[in-house]
């Protein structure tokens, strides 16, 4: 989930880079759909802003029978229309959280295994055999809501494993490499990220409920006017809630209000496990640590957070 962190970042020992190539595939795959998700909607959403600017100027502008301002208008309605359509037809977001699902699964899943987390403990008599069988039985429920493996079908086999070399490594070291490696490049690189993505979405949020509140007053005083007759010659009722309707839409779409909510507090959350987990001792503590954390990770916590706390 998180993303490159900026300048000041701490150096990485295990990251995502150390992953199977599944994940990386998965992940690209899922950074690949949001990009179409997010750039056709808002195409979609500029057409249909466009369409209704078009349709509110009064001034015609005729070319033998067509008048060219309407059809302008009309064009744009069309082409919203046909992005809506492929992305419909695409299952563009869909496969973007499916995608995504299956990389963050991955990435928590190999960090377990790496660090000895459970159900992966140190002590545990198959650890490999059943990190492997879990990923697959999760994978496999992926698949049966439409996810597709984004590996290519000629992957080397390096590619198709679960299991990388530096992952054993990992997992061979003394509880307390473990512990730092985890606690610096997991947990307070995820806290880190998600106290980032708060403020983000907390800028973005304040303007685009700005844009809104300003297109339906401007909406509301244009109607006003126009009830005692001093309506504008454009209409500025249509095109300013064409505007405000499009800024709400967008904010439901990057969903940054309940997303500034689930953030905070899984950055708190994050915040207070890396006190704790610094000071753990003992594999048994160790093992329960991680799974914690983990838990407090994983999108579904974020997720339920986010249809909580709005």
């Amino acid at each position: 989930m998180a993303g490159p962190d900026d300048g000041g970042r701490r150096s990485a020992v295990f990251g995502d880079a150390d992953l199977p190539g599944l994940f990386r595939f998965a992940d690209g795959a899922a950074v690949r759909r949001q990009r179409l998700t997010v750039d056709w909607v808002r195409r979609q959403l500029v057409l249909l802003v466009v369409a209704a600017a078009f349709a509110a100027v009064p001034w015609r502008l005729r070319s033998g029978h067509l008048e060219l301002l309407a059809l302008v208008s009309a064009v744009a309605y069309v082409g919203a229309l046909w992005f809506t359509w492929q992305t419909a037809r695409h299952h563009h977001r869909e496969n973007w959280q499916l995608h995504r699902s299956a990389a963050e699964l991955l990435r928590s899943q190999c960090w377990r295994y790496a660090v000895c987390g459970a159900p992966f403990a140190r002590e545990a008599p198959d650890a490999e055999g059943d990190f492997e069988v879990r990923v697959n039985d999760s994978l496999h429920e992926l698949r049966s809501v439409g996810w597709r493996d984004p590996r290519p079908a000629g992957s080397s086999a390096m590619e198709r494993a679960l299991i990388t070399a530096t992952m054993r490594d990992l997992r061979g070291k003394p509880l307390a490499v473990r512990r730092d490696v985890y606690v610096r490049d997991r947990v307070m690189e995820q806290r880190d990220w998600y106290r980032r993505r708060t403020s983000q979405s907390r800028r973005a949020g304040a303007v685009w409920r700005s844009v809104a509140v300003l297109g339906t007053a401007a909406a509301l005083a244009a109607a006003a006017a126009r009830s005692f007759g001093w309506g504008a010659s454009v209409d500025l009722v249509g095109l300013a809630s064409s505007a405000a309707a499009a800024s709400v839409a967008w904010s439901e779409l990057r969903q940054y209000q309940p997303l500034v909510a689930a953030h905070s507090v899984v950055a708190q959350e994050l915040d207070t496990m890396v006190v704790t987990m610094e000071k753990i001792t003992t594999e048994a503590a160790w093992s329960t640590a991680v799974r914690a954390a983990e838990d407090a990770i994983s999108p579904d916590h974020t997720a339920w957070l986010a249809r909580h706390r709005t």
